[in-house]
């Protein structure tokens, strides 16, 4: 392949260290004006590399197909789901993420999310607020419980880690971990299922009403993966009629909500806007990896990177 010629392209600006350490590498950056589709179609004709730094827009097939001198794709953060990481493969392309940057901050927000709904945080703080101090039942200690996490890659083990330390029994669920439970099994066992996987065809409402029926009518479901992994509406239908115990939510199908779901009427339910990884901390870790890779990608250097798709390397090579 030969060397990437242009600029780089940013859906949106990096915090300030992460654009000094491209601008210290001599790389020419091109930022969007507003995070569109359109306006990610128009750039992209020029770039020898782009950086997705939100959920919006997508590389999507068509935007690969007008990037000609695309020799680089990138992630600022773990997911890749509006990336067409088989088209950039056809092209030879690389897809490079940030690895485990932001896996602390995420599996700590999928433990807050299970304490909130398993101590009814949230609920509690509401009733105080309003001038009412009722110490009423239902608080679900996390000791001797099982966690089934799902999805068990950097941040699926951090949650397990965390689960461990709060004395839980935990249920790896992953393909790539044949010593752990299928999913279906691990749903019939689990107390609180927490999903971290990617979102891919397969993941697609993998949560749906057939598998929360399989889960103790005393569970907890926790989403910090993507909201489209679980099928809301049956969801709040399982909520509703008392089948299941309770959700954290960080991320939804439909971000942000229609103020008509029914989830947010359910007490049961503790929400989050798509938070996880957003400690300042963290976000600036993920940046600096983001400048990172990019650097290192465009000088061929993918030895110390998170490559979604490394099969194109050895076509590179």
């Amino acid at each position: 392949m030969p060397p990437p010629t242009g600029p780089v392209l940013l859906s949106a600006p990096l915090p300030a260290a992460a654009m000094q350490r491209l601008a210290a590498a001599d790389v020419t950056v091109i930022v969007l004006d507003e995070p569109t589709q359109a306006a990610l179609l128009a750039a992209l004709p020029g770039a020898a590399a782009v950086v997705l730094v939100g959920e919006r827009p997508a590389l999507d097939r068509a935007a690969i197909a007008a990037a000609p001198r695309l020799r680089l794709a990138c992630r600022n953060g773990a997911g890749f789901d509006n990336f067409d990481v088989a088209a950039l493969s056809a092209r030879g392309i690389p897809l490079v993420t940030t690895g485990d940057a932001n896996a602390d901050a995420v599996a700590e927000h999928a433990i807050h999310l299970l304490l909130s709904v398993a101590r009814r945080g949230p609920v509690h703080d509401r009733e105080v607020r309003a001038g009412r101090w009722s110490r009423a039942r239902g608080a679900v200690e996390l000791r001797d419980k099982t966690a089934a996490v799902v999805g068990w890659g950097r941040i699926g083990r951090r949650i397990g880690r965390l689960a461990d330390a709060f004395g839980m029994r935990v249920l790896p669920v992953d393909p790539a971990h044949p010593d752990g439970p299928g999913l279906d099994a691990a749903l019939r066992q689990a107390d609180a299922v927490i999903l971290a996987l990617a979102l891919t065809p397969a993941t697609h409402h993998l949560i749906d009403a057939a598998r929360l029926a399989q889960m103790k009518p005393s569970a907890i479901l926790v989403n910090v993966a993507r909201g489209a992994v679980v099928d809301q509406t049956a969801l709040a239908a399982a909520l509703a009629a008392g089948r299941l115990a309770g959700a954290g939510l960080d991320v939804l199908e439909q971000e942000p909500p229609d103020p008509a779901d029914p989830l947010l009427a359910l007490d049961r339910v503790v929400l989050s806007p798509h938070v996880a990884a957003s400690c300042p901390e963290a976000v600036e870790r993920v940046a600096l990896a983001c400048a990172e890779a990019v650097v290192r990608g465009l000088a061929g250097d993918f030895a110390a990177l998170s490559v979604v798709n490394p099969e194109v390397l050895g076509r590179r090579a």
